[in-house]
């Protein structure tokens, strides 16, 4: 009886866990998402839908790296739309020579506009 009581109430737990979650945007297409960089816009023109690749906690055991900044760039744009973001804003490269094998980390503020 006591295990049938814990199943359910982990079952229930995690149903319940699934249900707050963070709501599913509406898939964009990638080649509709824009890159902007930060004097094109200003705050109150948008939101921040995600960081990528830094706001889930997946970031501290691993992300991903990229050969060239096209690369990065495209697999951001992959992500954003995923998220349901119009842009991208803020977009970072940097070298990961000597700590990565020379590959790149990108990231950058997946954005809908307000």
């Amino acid at each position: 009886m006591r295990i049938r009581l814990l199943a359910t109430l982990i079952a229930c737990a995690g149903l319940s866990a699934c249900a707050i979650g963070k709501p599913s945007a509406p898939s964009v297409a990638a080649s509709e998402v824009q890159v902007y960089n930060s004097t094109q816009l200003v705050p109150t023109q948008y939101s921040v839908v995600e960081r990528i690749w830094i706001d889930s906690s997946k970031s501290a055991f691993g992300y991903p790296s990229f050969e060239t900044p096209e690369d990065g760039i495209q697999a951001m744009k992959e992500q954003a739309a995923r998220a349901g973001a119009s842009g991208i804003l803020n977009i970072m490269c940097m070298d990961g020579k000597g700590w990565n094998d020379g590959e790149l980390l990108c990231y950058g503020d997946a954005i809908s506009f307000n």
